[in-house]
């Protein structure tokens, strides 16, 4: 303790030092004064700009993200798996969302529309509300209504939009067409050109609820069915003569290999599955 009692008088020198003085006289000795004051009112004005333009900055930054980032501020995303989703919205709409499927929206619906963004394939219920018009923008389409019910399928492949109205009307538009698409009838949305057909069934929601219905349906429109149905088959291969045969059937939350069966019977065809490739031949 003596010892560093002692030391402690050396610590009389280092309090001493005056290192802004001592600077000063360092500057002047190497001519640095002019410059080190410009440098120094540089410095000064940078930080006020910085004072000002920083909180802007992050101002405007967080209200991007308000804007367009879903969780942050007014949109919220909803997504399904490898099972179908359901939610009920803001305004009571209710949508079911076919498996590995996103929908983004407006979390209380506060605008002049109800705005959502969609991803995969979805259905649609909407709580009618004529002066707040439902828009759901899908790939490069849009669909407009005010309370209605439709099921929306963007193919993820081709980029093809379809639309199936099943109950009320439509309004259904890409950047370079426009059209009125009612209950029973479909519009496929593809390079910005619509072509509007007949519903021929309601099989475009078997994935939703679990019913397929064929009334004198071509092999053909049975394929495109289960295609859509079944996530085990990615694409078909059809090597088989043509056939005239119809079939008439009703299924109800069957396996893929119920249907297969059925259809090897009625249309006697080889139908096999490869490799998620569905395979007919004779």
């Amino acid at each position: 303790m003596k010892k560093v009692w002692t030391s402690s008088e050396g610590l009389s020198a280092y309090y001493a030092i005056d290192d802004e003085r001592d600077f000063e006289v360092f500057k002047s000795k190497v001519g640095l004064r002019s410059k080190f004051t410009f440098r120094k009112g540089l410095n000064r004005s940078f930080m006020r700009v910085a004072a000002v333009m920083i909180p802007a900055i992050l101002f405007f930054a967080a209200y991007g993200l308000y804007q367009t980032t879903p969780g942050f501020g007014k949109w919220q995303a909803f997504n399904s798996s490898d099972e179908v989703g359901r939610i009920v919205l803001a305004d009571n709409s209710k949508v079911a969302l076919n498996k590995e499927s996103q929908l983004i929206f407006e979390k209380s619906f506060d605008g002049k529309q109800r705005t959502l963004k969609l991803k995969g394939e979805g259905y649609f219920k909407v709580t009618k509300n004529p002066s707040k018009p439902f828009v759901v923008k899908v790939g490069d389409a849009e669909v407009r209504v005010l309370g209605t019910a439709f099921n929306l399928d963007e193919n993820q492949n081709t980029g093809d939009v379809t639309l199936s109205v099943t109950e009320g009307r439509v309004l259904f538009s890409s950047e370079s067409e426009e059209v009125e698409v009612v209950a029973s009838r479909m519009a496929v949305c593809s390079n910005g050109k619509m072509k509007i057909q007949s519903l021929k069934s309601n099989n475009c929601i078997a994935w939703m609820t679990g019913k397929m219905t064929f009334d004198k349906a071509t092999l053909g429109e049975v394929l495109e069915t289960i295609v859509d149905h079944f996530s085990e088959i990615s694409t078909v291969e059809n090597k088989s003569s043509e056939t005239k045969y119809l079939i008439t059937s009703k299924f109800e939350n069957p396996s893929l290999e119920d249907i297969l069966v059925e259809l090897r019977i009625h249309f006697e065809k080889k139908i096999e599955i490869i490799d998620n490739k569905l395979i007919i031949s004779d």
